[in-house]
C-alpha cells in the first residue's frame, strides 16, 4: 500500500484518507466470511455527476448503498449533492424478485469513519433529496 502523504492539508492526503476509510469498511463486510455479508467498492464515485455510491454491500442479506466519509475531526458533512446522488441511485437501482416479482432497492446509508475512534452509520431512507447531512462523533454511541 502506498505511503500516506505527509501534509494533512494536501488534496492527496484527504484523498488517501477517504480511500482508506472505504477500504476499511469494505474489509469489515468481507471478513465476516459468511453468506449474506459482502461488499464491492465503486471507484470514482465522488467524481462527475453519475449517481453511484462508494460501496454496494449486502449485510445479513439486506442490500445497502453506502456513501463513506473519513474524518480526523469530531464531525463530517455530506453535501446536499452527495445525499441527492445517493438517493437517486437507490431509486434507480432495482432488482426484481424472481419469485414474487417484488422490487428490491438498496437502503441508502451514510457511513463516517472517525479516524482512531470508530464508525457512525446513518440510514438515509427518510431523507429529502435537497438536504445535506452533518454528523458529529458521539463517543457514547447514542
Amino acid at each position: 500500500m502506498p505511503r500516506k502523504p505527509a501534509n494533512p492539508t494536501s488534496p492527496k492526503y484527504k484523498s488517501r484518507l477517504g480511500y482508506e476509510g472505504e477500504y476499511s469498511l469494505l474489509r469489515r463486510f468481507i471478513e465476516v466470511g459468511e453468506n449474506g455479508f459482502y461488499a464491492v467498492r465503486t471507484p470514482g464515485s465522488g467524481t462527475g455527476k453519475m449517481a453511484k455510491p462508494d460501496i454496494i454491500a449486502v449485510d445479513k442479506g439486506e442490500l445497502l448503498a453506502i456513501e463513506v466519509k473519513s474524518s480526523s475531526k469530531d464531525y463530517a458533512a455530506f453535501s446536499a449533492e452527495q445525499v441527492g446522488r445517493l438517493l437517486k441511485f437507490v431509486e434507480r437501482f432495482m432488482i426484481v424478485c424472481p419469485h414474487c416479482g417484488g422490487e428490491i432497492h438498496p437502503k441508502p446509508v451514510a457511513a463516517v469513519r472517525f479516524v482512531g475512534r470508530g464508525w457512525e452509520f446513518i440510514d438515509l431512507s427518510k431523507s429529502e433529496p435537497g438536504s445535506g447531512l452533518f454528523v458529529r462523533w458521539r463517543p457514547d454511541g447514542r
